[in-house]
């Protein structure tokens, strides 16, 4: 069954306005450090104060997390770190060609505890496979959950995968307690490194 003409149009122009935004934001090649599900920017903006070298991004769904985000960008003067509202997977499609990842933070994603709910859980292995698209050699995915069964599944899969692998020796590269973080009674991490496997085009998760 295809899309309904209305739904491609709303998509077509929600896709076209995050381009425009995302060219003028960002330089036409760069490498980001990502946050994906940013919350209030609280880890992101220490982590771009503690890096003025790097260029950090951070994306979320919510309005009001983004604009408390970006608040606290102005607030501490950083040029080096932007938020950005949008789903994960659009905002990643719509980057220009040349921008890729040296680093990918994934902090207390929603974990979709019910079976049945799993497939909505952000990391799966298809989704690193269309991060190792803009993900070069090196470059480094960190994950911390405090929900044991989702940290489990992604451990579980990640020695599979061609494009990344587990890297258990790698540091955490900056440790900043996050409201969520806060909250948690404890927590497991891992760390995944891109492998120099080519990656395979993934198919666009919404109607060109």
């Amino acid at each position: 069954m295809g899309f309904k003409p209305e739904f491609v149009e709303h998509v077509t122009q929600r896709r076209t306005a995050l381009r425009t935004e995302l060219a003028a934001l960002l330089p036409p090649t760069a490498a980001l450090v990502l946050e994906l599900g940013c919350g209030h920017g609280h880890f992101l903006a220490r982590y771009a104060a503690e890096h003025p070298g790097k260029l950090c991004v951070g994306v979320d769904m919510i309005n009001d997390r983004i604009a408390r985000a970006r608040r606290k960008a102005q607030r501490a003067r950083l040029p080096n770190c932007h938020f950005v509202r949008a789903e994960a997977r659009e905002f990643i499609e719509s980057l220009p060609p040349g921008v890729t990842f040296a680093e990918i933070w994934v902090l207390f994603p929603d974990p979709w505890p019910k079976k049945r709910h799993h497939k909505h859980r952000l990391l799966q292995p298809e989704f690193f496979e269309f991060l190792s698209n803009r993900a070069g050699e090196g470059a480094r995915l960190y994950f911390r959950t405090d929900f044991a069964g989702y940290f489990e599944a992604v451990a579980a899969f990640i020695p599979g995968l061609k494009t990344w692998q587990p890297d258990p020796a790698a540091p955490w590269a900056l440790e900043h307690e996050t409201v969520f973080q806060a909250r948690a009674p404890s927590y497991q991490s891992l760390v995944a490194v891109r492998t120099a496997q080519p990656a395979t085009p993934v198919a666009s998760t919404a109607p060109a």
